[in-house]
């Protein structure tokens, strides 16, 4: 199967409708994979999540790697990849954070009650931090069924 590079409006596209993003921290020691669910405003990916060991690397080492892609929708055979490199940030002035979590609310609406239930009182106790990762580099490719 070819592998096409996709275009950087191609690869803007994605970003900017992805809803899930593989994030690479580094200690100095170890790299460290998670997901975390994201939207695209304004430049930046934005999320939530509580203080941990991402927070913590961070704090020390805010460059990660990033990448998406939609083999979620198209399976294994056929999809489209963005991968970048950025810094990890948390979000402190209220301004942003206010326009992050609107971009956010439709995110956390469809979350389970379960979710919701569990996140309210962090929500509520102000625990929850925004972050951001504005790109850097990003590099797109797609794999395309042979013509």
């Amino acid at each position: 199967m070819p592998r096409v590079p996709m275009s950087d409006g191609d690869a803007k596209h994605l970003l900017e409708t992805c809803d899930l993003l593989r994030v690479a921290f580094h200690d100095g020691t170890a790299p460290y994979l998670l997901p975390l669910g994201c939207v695209w405003h304004d430049g930046a990916l934005y999320g939530v999540t509580d203080s941990g060991r991402k927070t913590e690397i961070a704090s020390e080492n805010s460059r990660v790697a990033f990448q998406t892609d939609t083999s979620r929708q198209t399976g294994l055979f056929e999809w489209e990849s963005v991968t970048g490199e950025g810094r990890f940030e948390l979000v402190t002035e209220p301004t942003e954070i206010g326009q992050a979590m609107a971009k956010l609310q439709p995110f956390v609406a469809s979350a389970p009650d379960w979710w919701r239930e569990e996140q309210a009182p962090k929500m509520a106790a102000g625990e929850l931090l925004v972050w951001r990762i504005r790109p850097g580099t990003v590099t797109g490719v797609r794999y395309v069924r042979p013509t």
